[in-house]
């Protein structure tokens, strides 16, 4: 079923609540001619009814997210269910004791539908506060993207022009490695901009988290690497495992594993790629015996350093991890290891 059908079918569960109030109101109305207090406490019924009703589709329109809208539903149906229960209690023990009041049914459903009322309110007001919080980390996105972009094509930029200039000063034998630099330096440009393309995807369509076998896709992003790397040695240990994410989790993976082939010095640089399920997470831990990652941008990518102009790190790949894990509530820390680096994805198990 398509998202938006569902987010139709999460708000319309809303207006269900209150049709159903509503019609309650009604026919107590014209089966039992109440006095005045009875109708006007049925008016006051009716009007919280009609208000569920609105707020079904103004929850629709408004734009949540699906995992949102079905929060505000799951608050909605919260107040119905949790008051209703104690409400039948109640009726039960007066049953048993005594007798039940006039018309229970009528009274407990105004009773109810205040109750949703109010969850309804407390769950809008859940998703606006977790909207807020998202719009505020699109813009750290923006902010840091729009940074390193900077610092990266002025690098590139003046290497290219150092390339340049050593391109007039030079003789037949070194050509061929003033041509491996300018290539080198058009792939790292080619790579930044499939970096920045998969962040804007990220940004303006984020993706649902779903169920997503972290072992197939570790197994089939090595295949590919060990093709483009046959010098490196990459070890899998790699459980079956489930967890809450999605495609771009392979993207993830397939970022640190190649980084850390990269950016190794050795001949024949290794990696390590272990995935474990425990107390209901899922974690994909790669590591490798390469250069130590710098301090900046360990501590700016986690949050534990101010991002500032001076000390955003200039590296757009963690950055990226960083954000597909947010997109899936995963988590990004390192751990220790001498004579390398360890990085640690963990999701929710599915």
């Amino acid at each position: 079923m398509h998202t938006d059908t569902w987010r139709a079918a999460a708000s319309a569960t809303i207006s269900l609540t209150g049709l159903v109030v509503v019609a309650v109101m009604a026919r107590h109305v014209l089966d039992t001619q109440p006095p005045t207090s009875g109708w006007l406490l049925a008016g006051f019924g009716a009007l919280v009814g009609l208000a569920l009703v609105a707020a079904g589709y103004v929850v629709y329109r408004a734009g949540f997210t699906l995992r949102q809208t079905l929060g505000i539903a799951g608050w909605n149906a919260l107040g119905v269910v949790v008051i209703g229960a104690a409400l039948a209690l109640l009726y039960a023990y007066q049953s048993a004791v005594a007798s039940l009041p006039a018309a229970p049914i009528f009274s407990g459903t105004v009773v109810v539908a205040v109750s949703a009322v109010a969850h309804v309110l407390i769950g809008v007001n859940d998703a606006r506060r977790i909207r807020a919080r998202e719009l505020a980390r699109e813009r750290e996105k923006l902010d840091v993207l729009s940074r390193l972009v900077r610092h990266n094509l002025r690098t590139e930029a003046q290497r290219l022009y150092s390339y340049a200039t050593r391109v007039r000063m030079a003789d037949d034998e070194s050509s061929d490695d003033l041509a491996d630099d300018v290539h080198g330096s058009g792939e790292r440009l080619a790579e930044l901009h499939e970096h920045i393309t998969t962040i804007r995807d990220l940004v303006e369509n984020p993706p649902e988290p779903r169920p997503y076998d972290v072992g197939s896709a570790v197994a089939d992003v090595v295949t590919d690497l060990r093709e483009d790397y046959p010098d490196a040695t990459i070890e899998v240990n790699a459980a079956d495992a489930t967890a809450v994410a999605g495609d771009y989790l392979a993207d993830a993976i397939r970022e640190l594993v190649e980084n850390a082939i990269q950016h190794n010095d050795s001949d024949e640089p290794w990696v390590g790629v272990e995935v474990t399920e425990t107390d209901g997470r899922v974690e994909v831990v790669v590591r490798d015996d390469g250069p130590e990652i710098p301090d900046v941008e360990r501590e700016t990518v986690t949050g534990e350093r101010e991002i500032t102009q001076l000390s955003h790190g200039s590296g757009v790949g963690l950055w990226l991890v960083r954000w597909i894990l947010d997109a899936y509530d995963g988590d990004l820390s390192f751990g220790d290891r001498e004579n390398g680096n360890e990085v640690v994805l963990s999701f929710p198990a599915a």
